[in-house]
């Protein structure tokens, strides 16, 4: 019951809140954060990534119907603001880091692969749910910027276009969750080549080998060394990995069950501290906390991996104390978005990127519902395509 309070509980509450607290009306733009009174960001200033990640959160909830009327609409105005403002052209094109919402200007011109690598998944979903070729267009210009702007040497791409360091999965696990929408929604061949090339770093560079920890801070040529940050890991990112493993191989009619048990199991390991069944943010390899807190998306990152596991009754019971804990005492709509590890509320704002991490989960469980198998994110009315092979359009990969 609790995964299905969970679900009620977002698409009720905390998805139509985001969709008028969390929408700036007037410059037409999504906010970065909710104050913890659950007002407004006051000041304008946003990140490109949060600013897609939102876009794709109320495109991919209403291409599964179960958005407010409103969400479409306002998915659209806010990339059309996005393009707009934050789009680099030249040689070196792609989105700029930040923006200002309120003055329509430039904050940090650095094209980074986070950044782009969410405005590519905010962009399958919003083609998904109108069919506008725009967006497909756009979509095959941000893939060529990604690839032109950031070369790197030793595989994946460079961490922005100042080759900034140190190298860091995250951006490539992103990445390679954008090219599984695009695969997953477009039922062509034309974005496997992407995305089988992101899913390949996570074996020739992510992991050093069977049973290995995830690494995320790399040197120029994905070295490790502390002088990168190499012994700092995030639990979070081994469950997000899960998922995205679980998702790859339903793609692609291909198996890593071991590799998804050991992400999992050395997320529990080493992020599980003090009889607490969440994750803290960061640890080193011994399970010694770095970063003494709890943000809520790891935790939302630990239930996708559980479900992706079929371990269905530790997924009810994380459910049942996340609802016990993160969203106790908030507005509506809001959540507490760190605890320290007395579980008690840390954090300063409501940052909308925790609304990305929740809807993932949730689509997940509506998917679930509606079919009674392990779908992917496809609406509906394409249901039962979605029941049929991968493979029979697709073909396996080598």
């Amino acid at each position: 019951m609790s995964l299905a309070q969970l679900k009620s509980l977002f698409l009720e509450s905390i998805l139509p809140t985001w969709g008028e607290s969390g929408f700036d009306e007037r410059h037409g733009q999504f906010v970065e954060h909710l104050e913890l009174d659950g007002r407004p960001q006051q000041d304008g200033v946003v990140r490109t990534r949060t600013i897609a990640r939102q876009i794709y959160v109320h495109a991919h909830a209403s291409a599964l119907g179960v958005a407010p009327p409103s969400s479409l609409a306002l998915a659209e105005r806010a990339f059309a603001n996005l393009h707009r403002v934050a789009w680099v052209c030249g040689a070196r094109s792609g989105y700029a880091r930040t923006f200002d919402r309120s003055t329509e200007t430039v904050t940090d011109p650095v094209r980074d692969l986070y950044d782009n690598a969410c405005v590519l998944l905010a962009l399958s979903w919003l083609l998904s749910a109108t069919g506008k070729e725009g967006y497909r267009r756009r979509i095959d210009e941000t893939i060529a910027a990604i690839d032109r702007t950031l070369q790197a040497p030793c595989g994946g791409w460079a961490e922005d276009s100042d080759g900034t360091l140190p190298r860091r999965q995250n951006p490539h696990m992103h990445y390679l969750e954008a090219a599984l929408a695009l695969c997953e929604t477009s039922r062509t061949p034309t974005y496997r080549p992407a995305e089988t090339g992101a899913f390949a770093l996570l074996q020739s560079r992510f992991l050093l080998g069977p049973h290995d920890l995830l690494h995320e801070n790399f040197g120029p040529r994905w070295e490790i060394a502390d002088t990168f940050g190499s012994q700092m890991l995030e639990p979070g990112h081994m469950c997000e990995w899960v998922w995205l493993t679980g998702r790859h191989d339903a793609l692609t009619r291909t198996c890593h069950d071991e590799i998804r048990a050991d992400l999992l199991a050395n997320a529990l390991r080493i992020g599980r501290t003090d009889g607490s069944p969440f994750l803290v943010d960061q640890a080193l390899a011994s399970g010694v906390p770095v970063m003494p807190s709890r943000r809520l998306w790891p935790q939302v990152e630990m239930l996708k991996a559980l479900l992706t596991q079929h371990r269905l009754a530790e997924a009810e019971t994380l459910a049942s104390d996340m609802l016990a804990s993160y969203f106790e005492d908030v507005p509506t709509g809001c959540w507490h978005d760190r605890l320290d590890l007395d579980d008690r509320p840390i954090a300063k704002t409501i940052p909308a990127s925790s609304l990305y991490h929740l809807w993932t989960a949730v689509a997940d469980l509506v998917i679930r519902d509606r079919s009674g198998n392990e779908v992917r994110h496809r609406d509906v009315e394409r249901l039962p395509e979605a029941l049929g092979s991968p493979s029979a359009s697709f073909g396996p990969l080598a």
